[in-house]
């Protein structure tokens, strides 16, 4: 992470202490990596206790982490109550919390099913549940549950990029939010009863394009924040964007893997690896950006209100001084903007600058807010 991250961790105890937790869980997960691999190639088999471990720790630990950070932005919301987008991610969070445990769950009862140690000539079998057990009954519901906490992310996300879409065309949001919904929804096809995935032939052809498809969403989702991050000015902000964009490719790609089938060498197992890594990524990148809003939400609204307490600049308007006063207004009001980002920056460890043409802009607005209410 660059200098912007390290100085939040620095300054933030809960990011501290996920960092070195999620550190200590990577590098474990790495090594059972190397211990398949180092069974694969001495004895040429290797233990599904391995399968197990990754399936439960990678899903088990990804669920506590969107825990942790849903109920930070819970309580969040409650302090500040400044944008729906909070609220929004955190449902979402509890939400995929919910599916990680049970999938994970699910995932260790078919591992366990396959023999204890799997050759080159163990079966590639898809084991399906008993027929009416609570795993059937939710993995016959859970492409809902999967697509409802996909919307509700998107549309956190939405509202996120909103505040810094301002110099991006309205049709181009509306295209690179709509872009990841019809993608994802070609995923649930089977759920739609549009696809029958128990007679059709094509079945490992279908599964190929639903992962294939998921991905792409995620990669569109993605964009969707490249998009955004393109029109602004080297910040913190913008680092964080990043982390959220790379994190959410990372995470489309690592959330829809299984070493269910335990196939030798077991595919999918790196990948999986990466899921609790690649969850914090977003994490992290959405909880400093959302306090970034935060604080420059916080910082506008206080330029706002000086430049309506601002006396000179309001009995200015109309004339012929109302130029010089609004230069004088928005040296005045750079000064204190400095200033105020610099005690938020010493506090949060990010920098949310405040340039002056958009001080300018602020102040055009209560001008013309003044003037539309001396003419009523």
């Amino acid at each position: 992470m660059d200098t912007s991250s390290s100085t939040l961790k620095a300054r933030s105890t809960l990011i501290a202490n996920l960092h070195r937790v999620v550190s200590v869980v990577q590098y474990i997960l790495a090594a059972n990596v190397i211990l398949i691999i180092i069974q694969i190639f001495l004895f040429s088999k290797y233990s599904i206790i391995s399968l197990l471990f990754v399936t439960y720790i990678s899903n088990f630990f990804t669920a506590a982490l969107l825990v942790i950070f849903a109920l930070r932005f819970v309580t969040w919301y409650k302090n500040k109550k400044q944008n729906l987008g909070i609220l929004l991610f955190a449902l979402a969070f509890l939400i995929l919390a919910g599916s990680e445990v049970i999938v994970g769950l699910g995932s260790g009862y078919k591992v366990s099913q396959k023999d204890l140690m799997i050759t080159p000539a163990s079966k590639v079998e898809f084991i399906d549940y008993p027929e009416g057990s609570f795993f059937d009954i939710f993995f016959s519901f859970y492409r809902y549950v999967d697509y409802a906490s996909f919307l509700l992310t998107l549309l956190a996300s939405a509202l996120l990029l909103y505040h810094y879409s301002k110099k991006t065309n309205t049709r181009k949001i509306i295209l690179i939010i709509a872009l990841p919904i019809l993608s994802y929804t070609t995923t649930i096809l089977d759920a739609l009863n549009i696809y029958d995935t128990d007679t059709n032939p094509d079945l490992f052809s279908f599964y190929i394009y639903q992962t294939l498809v998921s991905i792409s969403a995620g990669v569109l989702f993605a964009f969707s924040f490249w998009i955004i991050l393109k029109k602004l000015p080297e910040s913190s902000i913008k680092t964080f964007l990043k982390i959220t964009a790379y994190g959410f490719i990372l995470l489309y790609i690592c959330n829809h893997v299984s070493v269910n089938t335990a196939s030798y060498p077991p595919y999918g197992v790196n990948s999986l690896s990466l899921l609790s890594l690649s969850s914090y990524f977003v994490l992290f990148g959405l909880y400093a950006s959302a306090l970034s809003l935060s604080q420059d939400i916080t910082l506008r609204q206080h330029l706002r209100s000086l430049a309506k307490n601002d006396n000179n600049l309001l009995s200015s308007i109309g004339t012929a001084q109302m130029e010089g006063e609004v230069k004088r207004a928005v040296g005045e009001l750079k000064d204190v903007a400095d200033e105020q980002e610099k005690e938020l920056a010493e506090q949060t460890g990010i920098e949310t600058p405040v340039p002056e043409s958009e001080i300018e802009d602020y102040l055009k607005q209560v001008i013309e807010e003044v003037s539309k209410t001396r003419k009523k």
